[in-house]
């Protein structure tokens, strides 16, 4: 019996003290709270940053930010077709061994602006891709020759980006610059044939 009123008495003591440093837990657990508030916001706002990446459309122009080198540039995609027409000068039998009913070029005419203070070449500090979703990234660097020359700061050049596609059902293709990274930019180009 001695024994089971020192258990009573010692589980009593346990939950007065436990009371009496509630006040102490109350006050840390709000500290903790309004650090775990801060932290969640903070997390909330980079997650918003993350999901605020716009996707631009044809006639928009993006400020982009070069991830790898850290200069900042404008991209506008002026238009974007579907043509079996020769882009450039160049044919569809000059790019492909064997044209198919259903092949055509993707033409995406573009400008790039140089808005850093030094200069660079397009070619070698930024990549487009032009995907959708059943066709990998791809571009044909012998289109838009003018990217492989140095772009000054302040100067802009426009040209075509272009690959050949197949038969597609795709309602949406991309261009996308500065692509898995912090910076990725897309434009969206509705399929003209849909």
């Amino acid at each position: 019996m001695k024994k089971l009123l020192i258990l009573l008495f010692a589980a009593l003591l346990i939950v007065v003290t436990g009371c009496s440093d509630d006040s102490d837990d109350t006050s840390k657990t709000n500290d903790n709270n309004e650090k775990a508030s801060e932290t969640t916001n903070n997390d909330d706002k980079k997650d918003e940053k993350k999901e605020d990446k716009k996707v631009y459309q044809i006639g928009e122009t993006a400020e982009i930010t070069s991830s790898t080198y850290e200069f900042p540039y404008e991209v506008t995609v002026n238009s974007f077709e579907l043509t079996k027409d020769k882009v450039d000068g160049v044919s569809l039998d000059e790019k492909v061994s064997e044209v198919d009913e259903e092949d055509r070029f993707a033409v995406v005419n573009v400008t790039i602006k140089n808005t850093s203070d030094r200069p660079f070449v397009p070619n070698e500090k930024i990549s487009a891709q032009f995907i959708s979703e059943t066709l990998g990234e791809q571009t044909d660097d012998s289109f838009f020759t003018k990217r492989n020359e140095k772009l000054e700061p302040g100067q802009e050049i426009s040209g075509n980006l272009v690959t050949v596609i197949g038969n597609t059902n795709d309602e949406v293709f991309y261009i996308v610059y500065e692509a898995m990274s912090g910076e990725e930019t897309k434009f969206e180009l509705p399929n003209p044939e849909k």
